[in-house]
């Protein structure tokens, strides 16, 4: 529980410094820990510090979260599947 704790605090700083790279590391605390849906939170946070709307996406902003949160769905799917992975 502490581990996690930490990880989340320290996911949150690494937001701030350098978005890019948080949201790789929410890749792998989603690998680690179950139910991770600290990184969506994450993707509301980064999104609501940097993000502008793009032309390119026809004005939508919310890119992070958007990214967070189809990666938990994908990486809670493959977790089943993955043969020495334990819940």
């Amino acid at each position: 529980m502490y581990i996690r704790a930490a990880c989340i605090i320290g996911l949150f700083f690494v937001g701030i410094a350098a978005p890019f790279l948080s949201l790789g590391l929410a890749g792998i605390g989603m690998f680690l820990f179950s139910h991770f849906y600290e990184a969506v939170i994450l993707g509301i946070f980064l999104d609501s510090l940097y993000a502008t709307p793009e032309p390119r996406w026809f004005g939508f902003q919310f890119f992070y979260t958007l990214v967070a949160l189809g990666a938990l769905c994908v990486i809670t799917m493959l977790k089943k599947y993955i043969r020495f992975y334990t819940t």
